[in-house]
């Protein structure tokens, strides 16, 4: 699979990092695009629900995912997050989901975390693999991470299968690890090391 890490071809002027795949482009957005993250959350509000983070109705409105791209522009600026919106090279319209990289660990740990989701519409034609496959590549070749983490229910099976096709390796439970749709709930651990 051909990738670029592109510095050319930008959307915007000042646009820092984008990642292209065969299909793919993978980019941070801005602020001023609130409307289409607002828009991809709110018509995979149901399919999400059973996965995500639990968030009451204003999460799905521009307003609240203008304020959440901004923290995600300062997140990055700190070195703490690489996050990733996934569109068709040919559609720069329409969300497909995301793929972001977090809790980095440098000096002897040279680690991070990778977490993900998709547009209803767009799962099982390869789409997430490709993007995970990606944001790996970049992560081992282009900051020398040594080990991603990837954290997922137990019966989240088509999240669990994307990571082993992926590469990862079961590692066991992890109890009470995040609130989901309105509980506690066990994940998964899972890991992969940069060959």
């Amino acid at each position: 699979m051909s990738k670029t890490y592109c510095s050319v071809n930008r959307l915007y002027k000042d646009e820092y990092l984008a990642i292209e795949t065969d299909r793919l482009r993978l980019a941070p957005i801005k602020a001023m695009d609130s409307s289409l993250v607002s828009d991809y959350f709110t018509i995979n509000r149901a399919f999400h629900e059973k996965w995500s983070q639990t968030h009451g109705d204003d999460y799905f409105t521009s307003k609240a995912q203008r304020s959440y791209l901004k923290a995600d522009a300062k997140s990055y600026s700190q070195g703490r997050l690489l996050p990733f919106w996934i569109f068709e090279k040919s559609n720069h319209n329409r969300i497909l989901g995301r793929v972001s990289l977090f809790n980095f660990a440098f000096g002897g740990m040279m680690s991070c975390t990778i977490g993900y989701h998709l547009d209803k519409e767009y799962t099982s034609k390869g789409y997430m693999t490709e993007a995970v496959n990606a944001i790996v590549d970049f992560a081992f070749e282009e900051l020398n991470i040594h080990r991603i983490e990837a954290y997922v229910m137990p019966d989240n099976g088509a999240s669990i299968r994307l990571l082993e096709r992926c590469g990862f390796q079961s590692e066991g439970l992890k109890h009470s690890y995040m609130h989901i749709n309105g509980k506690w709930e066990d994940h998964l651990a899972y890991y992969l090391l940069n060959p």
